[in-house]
């Protein structure tokens, strides 16, 4: 029997639901990770290494080849929740209304990309991208149909990813632009 979507589900399936688009397409060549402590800011002189997609390989003004930073990283940021009632209906004979929590859940997404030749647009479009494909799916690519998969049925909607803050950064020494924002998702957890 199919149950609400953990945090960990959500991102799971955000995963699976940005791979195929982001992680193969010629110039989008994303990386996606679960959400790492950022130990490699510059203020600890660590090195930006996984922040960094093997998919994406550019090269430098001096010939080398790199890895570019081309990531996009997925954490859960909180939750609230609210019990919702049913109302008692007398004319059908229900005395015990069920009631539901509505599981307020928040994922972050912070993507990352290098600095260079006509870095902007490309960030800019696969940021775009990433918000399109998100927000054309209401249930997040979660089954709604009555089977043990059919988690989208506890999905009521989400409200559209929001970019607030799109600034450049710098990590370790490489300068990277920075999209961080937030997908708000209402999950409807069912009371007994």
């Amino acid at each position: 029997m199919a149950t609400p979507p953990t945090a960990n589900e959500i991102k799971t399936q955000l995963k699976t639901l940005l791979s195929p688009i982001i992680g193969t397409a010629l110039t989008r060549k994303v990386k996606i990770l679960d959400y790492l402590a950022l130990a490699f800011k510059p203020a600890e002189q660590e090195d930006p290494a996984i922040l960094r997609s093997s998919l994406d390989l550019a090269t430098t003004a001096g010939g080398a080849t790199i890895k570019r930073i081309n990531c996009l990283m997925l954490s859960e940021e909180g939750f609230s929740q609210a019990k919702v009632p049913f109302k008692e209906d007398f004319t059908r004979l229900i005395k015990t209304p069920r009631g539901r929590n509505i599981i307020t859940r928040r994922i972050r997404l912070t993507y990352f990309y290098q600095f260079g030749e006509s870095s902007e647009p490309t960030f800019s479009d696969n940021v775009e991208l990433i918000r399109t494909t998100i927000n054309s799916y209401p249930k997040l690519g979660f089954d709604t149909m009555g089977t043990a998969a059919g988690q989208g049925k506890y999905i009521e909607g989400h409200d559209l990813l929001q970019m607030p803050v799109m600034l450049p950064d710098v990590f370790g020494d490489v300068m990277v632009h920075v999209a961080d924002g937030t997908l708000t998702v209402r999950v409807i957890e069912p009371l007994e």
